[in-house]
This record gives structure tokens, sequence and C-alpha cells, in this order.
């Protein structure tokens, strides 16, 4: 059994790096959608962080995928996916009732993130801890 103990990481890595590339490549091909949702949020400089949020989710996807530094690489994306609940789906509670499930969709990734940070990236990576 302990022959496997290193594929969870890598399993892991494999699904939130994919999520995240996925995320950030679409709103590469839309950024007004982001930037334009940033903006009816309040975020001052909307543009800005628009740009840095989805060049965020494609650099650090991609190297959470190849597992490159994981225990830092987390980091920004688990602050992503934590405003993201706190701006967007917190405010949204009561209103929309996939609101709850978006939270608790988000909670997973922040927690998946964190194991990740804590545990090494496992088997395959590029980066060893």
């Amino acid at each position: 059994m302990n022959e496997y103990r290193n594929i969870s990481p890598f399993l892991l890595r494999l699904g939130l790096g994919i999520m995240f590339l996925f995320t950030g490549i679409t709103k590469l091909l839309n950024p007004s959608g982001i930037i334009g949702m940033l903006s009816s949020l309040g975020f001052p400089i909307a543009t800005f962080f628009g740009w840095i949020l989805l060049f965020s989710e494609i650099i650090f996807g991609a190297l959470v995928l190849i597992g490159w530094k994981v225990k830092y690489t987390v980091w920004p994306l688990a602050i992503i996916l934590l405003v993201a609940t706190l701006t967007v789906f917190v405010p949204q509670i009561g209103k929309d009732p996939m609101a709850v499930i978006s939270i608790f969709f988000h909670l997973i990734g922040i927690l998946a993130l964190i194991g990740l940070s804590l545990d090494g990236a496992g088997k395959w990576a590029i980066g060893k801890e």
C-alpha cells in the first residue's frame, strides 16, 4: 500500500492544475468578462487585478500541475479562491441556492491546495521539496 502513498498528491496536482489552467485560459480568451465582473464588484483598478488574476491562474496552475515548488505555488491560488468565495458567493447566500454549493466547492479547493502545501508534490513532480 505504501507504494501508492505519493500518488494522491499527484492526482490533486493534476486536477487542481488543470482546473486553474482552464479557468485562466478561459479568462485570457475574454479578459473583458473578468474585468467587468471585478469592476461591478467594486474592485479598484479592475483592469490591473483582472490581468493579475488570469495570469496567476495560468502560471501558478501550470506550476502546480508540473509539481514545481508546490509548498509555495499553491498559496496564490488559495488566495484567489478565498477572495472569490468572500466577494462573489458569500454575498449571494439567501439569493442564489447555488451560492452555498459554490462556497463548498471553493473551500474544497482551498483545503486541497493547503494539503498539497503540507504533504508536498508527490510522484512525478518537477521540483522535489
